[in-house]
């Protein structure tokens, strides 16, 4: 079916970053290996700062944006799948939209 829509905010989930980076005990370049031990231990002190960064991005809440009132915002939809907390349609300029119903644990 199709039905008429205007879109007023969108929103943006922050990303998840990894708090650490994992490097191996030894590396081999050409035949020769290099331990990695001293590098790990000089690297442990921006490991924390990293951590502590990547948390508090990861920790935020979605962006929410305003989609201003005119007409560019508003379309025609043709739903092509449809469930309680999803809906896949097709928009009259050509777009695909994956919409998630606000409250989904889609979202989470």
């Amino acid at each position: 079916f199709s039905s008429m829509v205007q879109f007023k905010e969108g929103s943006f989930q922050p990303p998840e970053i990894s708090s650490s980076v994992n490097l191996p005990e030894q590396i081999a370049i050409f035949g020769q290996k290099f331990s990695l031990g001293t590098v790990k231990e000089l690297l442990e002190p921006l490991q924390r700062a990293f951590a502590s960064i990547a948390g508090s991005i990861s920790g935020q809440p979605p962006l929410k944006v305003p989609i201003p009132g005119d007409n560019k915002a508003k379309s025609w939809l043709l739903t092509t799948y449809l469930d309680k907390d999803l809906r896949i349609s097709k928009g009259d300029g050509g777009g695909v939209f994956i919409l998630a119903k606000e409250g989904s644990p889609l979202l989470d």
